[in-house]
C-alpha cells in the first residue's frame, strides 16, 4: 500500500512542475539483429507494444519513460542449418525529448532490458549455449517522430546494446568480437493526456 502512496506522490509532485502529463499506449515492428554475427546472421522482425509515460515541462522539452515488451535476437542460415536465436526483453526506457517543430520530436537515452525469453531454435541440447546468455541488457536509444494534437503518434528509433549479449563465448566464436543486440523500431502509439 506504501508504494501506491509514493507513486501518487510522485505524480502529483511531476504534475505540479510539468506542464502536461500524457500515458501513450503503443504497438509496433521491430528489426533485430545481434552486432558481430558471421555473414550468415539475418535480421529477425518482431512486434513491440508497450506503455510510455511523457512530462512536458515547456513546449520544446520532456521525458518519457516506459516499459515494454521487445522481440530481440537474429535468425542464422546456411545450407545446412537454420534457426532462431530468440531473445526477448521487457525493457524500462528513459528518454530526454525534444519538440523541434509543431509536433516533430527526437529524443535519446538509456534502456534497460530484462531477458524474459532465451531460445535458440536448436533441438540439440549440447548445441544449446542459453546458459552462457546474460540476463541483464543495457543500450542507448536515439530516435525521431511526430504527434499530432488529437492524438496519434508515429516514431523510429534505434537502440544499441551496450552490454555483450554472451556472458562466456561458446568456444568457436572467441576471435569473432563482441556481440550486442540491435533493434530499429517503428512503433504507432496514442497520446492520452490528463
Amino acid at each position: 500500500m506504501k508504494k501506491w502512496y509514493a507513486i501518487l506522490l510522485l505524480l502529483s509532485a511531476l504534475k505540479v512542475s510539468a506542464q502536461e502529463i500524457s500515458f501513450i499506449p503503443e504497438v509496433g515492428l521491430g528489426l533485430s539483429n545481434i552486432t558481430n554475427s558471421d555473414n550468415n546472421s539475418k535480421v529477425r522482425p518482431g512486434f513491440n507494444i508497450g506503455m510510455g509515460m511523457e512530462v512536458i515541462w515547456n513546449e520544446r522539452v520532456g521525458m518519457g519513460i516506459g516499459v515494454n515488451y521487445l522481440v530481440l535476437g537474429n535468425r542464422f542460415t546456411t545450407d545446412y542449418i537454420s534457426y532462431t536465436t530468440k531473445l526477448d526483453y521487457v525493457s524500462i526506457p528513459v528518454y530526454a525529448k525534444g519538440y523541434v517543430y509543431k509536433g516533430l520530436f527526437v529524443f535519446v537515452g538509456p534502456q534497460f532490458g530484462f531477458n524474459v525469453v532465451r531460445d535458440d531454435g536448436r533441438d540439440y541440447d549440447e548445441l544449446s549455449d542459453l546458459d552462457k546468455m546474460r540476463k541483464f541488457d543495457f543500450s542507448i536509444g536515439v530516435g525521431i517522430g511526430y504527434q499530432w494534437d488529437f492524438g496519434p503518434q508515429l516514431s523510429a528509433s534505434h537502440n544499441l546494446g551496450l552490454i555483450d549479449v554472451w556472458k562466456k563465448y561458446p568456444d568457436e566464436w572467441s576471435s569473432s568480437g563482441k556481440k550486442y543486440n540491435s533493434i530499429f523500431q517503428f512503433n504507432v502509439g496514442w497520446r492520452i493526456g490528463f
